[in-house]
């Protein structure tokens, strides 16, 4: 994970950029898994704000 970037922000950025899927997709699917791990809630969280389980969570998304 990119520090400077928010949770959701570092979810997005591998399928904007590698896989050229469209943003608003990016950020829908990113949303459902973190739905799926239990961590809506730390979408808009900078990492340093996550726990290592959480980071590690966000890493496997």
């Amino acid at each position: 994970m990119f520090p400077h970037l928010s949770v959701l922000d570092n979810l997005i950025l591998a399928p904007t950029l590698a896989r050229k899927t469209k943003k608003a997709e990016a950020v829908k699917e990113a949303e459902r898994l973190l739905g799926l791990l239990d961590l809506a809630d730390k979408a808009n969280s900078m990492p340093y704000q996550l726990s290592g389980g959480q980071k590690q969570r966000v890493a496997i998304a």
